[in-house]
């Protein structure tokens, strides 16, 4: 059996030009001895369709369309449970990963005794903590939790996957194929009673939301699939200070936005995704009804 498979999502960036593929560069040697592969799958549009062995740990896939974080990250479970690993480790493209986190991995498999459904680690951007975080009954974040937190909630970026749990929920959603997929999938785990625990390392990754790159079609995108999320599965108590959050997000970043026009759009996107949201929550409340019945 295998333990870790690494998946790296590319968009409109050459493996030179991505700041995980140059780091994961940096350690090939370690790599190579912890015999952990890696599958790079290229999401940018208009590339070549293809799949190539680019070294005896690199494997290299291209849709030749942008299907989304979902998209790949489903073809690289599909992989990891055909050949059999036991970690799926999921990267996009701006993730520095250093030996301190490769090392790491080895406290996951000396401890099978204590099966998890996803481990991360703490990460930095900017010098600010973003993952991992717990909830409040409003849907507050806290990125300073205890280190014995239970419900711990994190990004994909270095986030490590236990198969067996991806296994049990059918894979990843496509329909959150790329905001929100983090979201939907440490709510999957401790809806399954999956433990998420933390690994103890700390590591940098470039967050847009944090970092400010990011334009008004991305703050748009963003509002709806939060909204959506929260109004699919939150609490009444979630769904209210979720809403709020994303309204007060889009007033801090107005100017950015353009005005007011622009920041109507956004609030829009909002009352969007909450009617999405509501329409799934309902369709999983009538098939749940009708396979009761």
């Amino acid at each position: 059996m295998n333990n870790f498979l690494f998946v790296v999502v590319l968009y409109k960036v050459s493996m030179e030009q991505s700041e995980t593929m140059r780091s994961l560069s940096r350690h090939r040697d370690l790599l190579k001895k912890k015999g952990i592969h890696v599958l790079v799958v290229d999401n940018t549009p208009g590339m070549k369709t293809e799949s190539l062995i680019l070294d005896s740990d690199i494997e290299y896939v291209s849709f030749g369309k942008n299907g989304g974080l979902a998209q790949a990250y489903q073809a690289a479970f599909l992989i990891a449970k055909a050949e059999d690993y036991r970690f799926l480790v999921l990267f996009d493209q701006d993730s520095e990963v250093d030996t301190g986190f490769i090392l790491a991995l080895d406290d996951i498999t000396s401890k099978p005794e204590t099966p998890a459904g996803i481990w991360c680690p703490d990460i930095v951007c900017e010098a600010r903590q973003v993952s991992p975080y717990t909830l409040n009954a409003f849907g507050w974040p806290d990125f300073y939790p205890p280190k014995d937190s239970q419900g711990l909630h994190g990004i994909n970026s270095f986030s490590v996957v236990n198969v067996s749990f991806l296994d049990s929920i059918g894979g990843f959603d496509e329909f959150y194929w790329l905001d929100c997929l983090d979201s939907w999938l440490y709510e999957k785990a401790h809806h399954g009673h999956w433990a998420v625990k933390r690994l103890n390392v700390s590591v940098n990754h470039d967050l847009s939301l944090v970092s400010g790159k990011i334009t008004l079609s991305r703050m748009k995108i963003i509002a709806f699939y939060e909204s959506c999320f929260v109004f699919e599965y939150g609490s009444a108590g979630r769904i209210a200070g979720t809403t709020l959050r994303l309204f007060l997000r889009g007033l801090k970043r107005a100017k950015m936005m353009g005005g007011v026009r622009n920041h109507w759009q956004y609030v829009s996107e909002i009352f969007k995704g909450a009617l999405a949201g509501l329409k799934r929550r309902g369709n999983v409340a009538s098939e749940t009804t009708s396979r009761d019945g």
